[in-house]
């Protein structure tokens, strides 16, 4: 399984004939979208549809994945007992309710399937956005935040031919020592999907804690990330206000600041960092730390043993 995942992990939506999502005058531009053989890899076939007013079109479209299977050896886009359950059009908005089996998907394979069905459904003339729901509840992402509405264009194209893609990058952390009063230096190699901020990835790896032995957490993994944005080689980093009210208190003030600034510009193309809480930066981080300047990597902090 683990291997099967890795596989997923490195795959390539590679589509043929990209830029075609909408319907050419000369010829049909209509496809239906499956999974290659080795479920990693989002394909798409020609489809020559047979209705042409919307709403039976959507019908045709909903029936054609669920029965009409994938040619070459490829994988239907639902299966394991995936379904459309019901569906309705309103004011260009598809909301498709699927049956709770698509639950069930290995996240990396249920964003192949996901791109797939909103490919799929905004050829249709009147379908401007897609959204999704599971037995009826909306769809939502690993930290549980619902995934909302979705265009053609909510899945990164790259090279004019990758729509999405995962890569692995191997991260320099820092994390705190046991007295809390220093830094201490951790590596790993986690895979990441290209339409996510670098910088995003470091901060989120930097909730999940560390893993070795003698490390300890330096921001609690109950805090959101609302936004990481980077311009001029300065990384904003935009948390919640969980970050100032639930930071870890065994850990001196300075080590979470700089167990992130000195995380991003280890691995990022990064000078310097701005915090801000909800999106205000005139806010001080327990008694002396101010979040309005710019903070600079700084390894003073870093115990020595990891110098």
């Amino acid at each position: 399984m683990k291997r099967i995942l890795g596989v997923l992990l490195a795959g390539v939506l590679l589509l043929s004939g990209c830029g075609q999502w909408q319907k050419s005058q000369k010829e049909s531009a209509y496809h239906l979208y499956c999974l290659d053989k080795t479920g990693t890899t989002l394909v798409q076939e020609p489809y020559e549809p047979k209705e042409g007013t919307d709403q039976k079109l959507i019908k045709e479209l909903v029936d054609a994945l669920q029965e009409k299977p994938a040619k070459d050896g490829n994988q239907a886009l639902l299966s394991n007992g995936i379904s459309i359950k019901t569906y309705t059009l309103e004011n260009g908005l598809l909301t498709l309710n699927l049956s709770g089996e698509y639950g069930e998907l290995a996240r990396p394979q249920e964003v192949l399937v996901r791109a797939g069905l909103v490919r799929t459904f905004v050829q249709v003339p009147e379908v401007e956005r897609v959204t999704l729901l599971i037995d009826g509840d909306p769809l939502k992402d690993s930290k549980g935040r619902e995934i909302g509405t979705m265009t053609a264009d909510s899945f990164l194209e790259n090279s004019g031919r990758e729509i999405y893609q995962y890569q692995y990058a191997t991260l320099t952390l820092y994390f705190a020592n046991e007295a809390g009063d220093h830094l201490v230096k951790e590596t790993r190699r986690v895979p990441y999907s290209t339409n996510i901020p670098l910088e995003r990835v470091v901060v989120e790896q930097l909730m999940k804690g560390p893993k070795e032995d003698g490390h300890y957490a330096v921001l609690p993994d109950t805090m959101n990330v609302l936004s990481v944005t980077t311009s001029d080689r300065i990384a904003y980093v935009n948390f919640d206000k969980s970050f100032k009210d639930s930071a870890l208190s065994s850990v001196a003030e300075q080590i979470p600041i700089y167990a992130v600034v000195d995380s991003i510009t280890a691995n990022c193309k990064v000078d310097k960092v701005q915090f801000s809480i909800n999106g205000e930066s005139d806010v001080t981080f327990r008694e002396t730390m101010k979040l309005n300047q710019f903070y600079e990597e700084d390894l003073s902090y870093l115990e020595e043993k990891d110098i």
